[in-house]
């Protein structure tokens, strides 16, 4: 199943000004920077969790027809399912009923569940669907934004200039203990 993100989020859940005060930045001739490490933070924290914090667009590619009737969703949490489209062998894509799929999202991970009759087209599925915690950076979990800040000011301190931590690709660990109880770690 390949995610591919169609329309990012409109806010990010922290903002500039949240930022610079984090920093105690008084003035603005550093806010690209700032507003960069916010956009990386984000993203490394949501590969991270699994979890998409602002209300974001997705289409997720099958390049085969599901086996069963559930069908486990790489991302989380999700609002809708927005459109279901079976693609043939020629490649032409039909619309599926939404009658014929449910969407499990309290489900850890969210699934879908392929009722009887639902199309198992030899070109795939496409799976368009709306996933975030909300459209408002106050929709993200507490914690999950103070470890945004917390990864912002220290790569704002740590500019690649050989100060701190070397570079391991393993999250710093206050940061790491801060997105703990929003890991789903799979056990099978």
């Amino acid at each position: 199943m390949i995610p591919i993100r169609v329309d990012g989020p409109a806010v990010e859940p922290v903002s500039l000004a949240e930022a610079r005060a984090y920093l105690r930045l008084d003035d603005a001739h550093e806010d690209d920077l700032v507003t960069a490490l916010i956009e990386a933070g984000r993203l490394l924290l949501e590969s991270a969790t699994r979890l998409v914090f602002i209300n974001q667009s997705w289409r997720l590619i099958l390049e085969e027809a599901p086996r069963g009737a559930n069908l486990r969703l790489p991302l989380a949490p999700i609002i809708a399912i927005t459109e279901i489209r079976a693609i043939d062998a020629a490649g032409e894509a039909s619309v599926v009923d939404p009658q014929q799929y449910r969407l499990r999202a309290g489900a850890q991970p969210p699934g879908l569940v392929l009722e009887e009759g639902f199309p198992r087209p030899e070109g795939g599925l496409e799976i368009d669907l709306e996933a975030g915690f909300g459209p408002a950076p106050g929709n993200v979990p507490a914690p999950l934004r103070q470890a945004l800040r917390m990864l912002v000011a220290r790569w704002f301190e740590e500019r690649g200039d050989g100060a701190g931590e070397p570079e391991t690709g393993v999250l710093p660990p206050d940061v790491a203990l801060m997105i703990a109880p929003y890991r789903h770690v799979r056990l099978s």
